[in-house]
């Protein structure tokens, strides 16, 4: 079982500048560093992002990181029977184990098991995130991705915009109780990264960080406002890299909140769905994308390399 949408792992043009992004202006802490590579958290997780340095300077998604219950092995099989290409196992801190796919559209995803705990924070002045929410990706036909998630690692659908046959955004959820409302978001576009999300404990925290991120070189993509799909009240900037970065707060959970019903299809015409406070999509939060690579990419290049 797929029990939580961990992370990504980002390769970044400046890992010393996406650090000091995620540090100060989101509240994260590292874990663990050398020259290449950063494992930053957000409470007692060993990671909740993993940052990479760019060998051609470019910014990039690497892996969706999935956190799984049980064999990993039989997950991998799952996955691989649904449609994903098997890449290989991949070794790095803070994991027992770990196995990279491909899936479809080409996105990279790594499946893990073990996380390390590590000692909670020191108390701060601003609330931190306390978890890695959600990313969102987009592909050309999103029921599809949507079908696919669905066979692969059994997640769940939480809402759709549009129709489910042909939807302009879908979220789905992990198969625990209490998940969050949505992990994966996957919107209908050209094939890359659209942005990743972290949860604020509550709304007077999360205001007090925007407050706090807002200055002469950071402002605000879009926001604040609160979606009507999931419930969060939300910010969205942009990192260091330019990878649009999401801070929420009150996502909705699927099990006992009072806020959830079941999923629905919400129509492209209806505000609520977008910003239940009455904000449009900016067209600069629609233009923001990420390119990624593609795991079976990187070993061609390897085998090149070593033939």
């Amino acid at each position: 079982m797929i029990t939580r949408v961990g992370s990504i792992t980002l390769d970044v043009p400046d890992l010393q500048r996406s650090i000091e992004f995620f540090t100060t202006k989101v509240g994260l802490e590292v874990t663990e560093r050398d020259d290449a590579t950063a494992y930053l958290r957000c409470a007692d997780r060993h990671h909740d992002l993993i940052l990479e340095q760019a060998a051609n300077g470019e910014a990039a998604l690497r892996h969706l990181n999935l956190e799984v219950e049980g064999d990993l092995s039989e997950h991998v099989a799952r996955a691989v029977a649904a449609g994903a290409v098997d890449v290989g196992p991949i070794a790095h801190p803070g994991v027992a184990a770990a196995h990279v796919l491909e899936i479809p559209s080409g996105y990279g995803v790594k499946l893990y098991t073990g996380l390390e705990s590590v000692t909670e924070l020191p108390a701060s002045p601003l609330q931190r995130p306390f978890r890695f929410s959600h990313f969102n990706i987009a592909v050309p036909e999103v029921a599809p991705m949507m079908e696919f998630f669905q066979a692969a690692f059994d997640l769940r659908p939480s809402d759709w915009i549009g129709s489910k046959e042909d939807p302009f955004l879908a979220w789905l959820h992990c198969p625990v109780f209490n998940a969050p409302h949505h992990g994966v978001a996957i919107l209908k576009g050209d094939p890359k990264l659209h942005h990743v999300a972290f949860d604020y404990e509550s709304v007077s925290g999360l205001v007090a960080r925007v407050d706090n991120y807002v200055d002469e070189s950071h402002y605000l993509v879009w926001g604040m406002g609160r979606h009507g799909t999931g419930g969060s009240v939300f910010a969205y900037t942009e990192d260091a890299s330019g990878l649009l970065v999401e801070l929420d707060s009150g996502m909705i959970s699927i099990g006992d909140d009072p806020r959830w019903r079941e999923a629905q299809v919400w129509s492209l015409t209806d505000q609520r769905a977008i910003d239940e406070w009455g904000s449009a999509i900016p067209e600069e939060w629609l233009a923001k994308r990420t390119a990624f690579i593609r795991p079976t990419e990187t070993l061609d290049t390897l085998y090149e390399a070593l033939t």
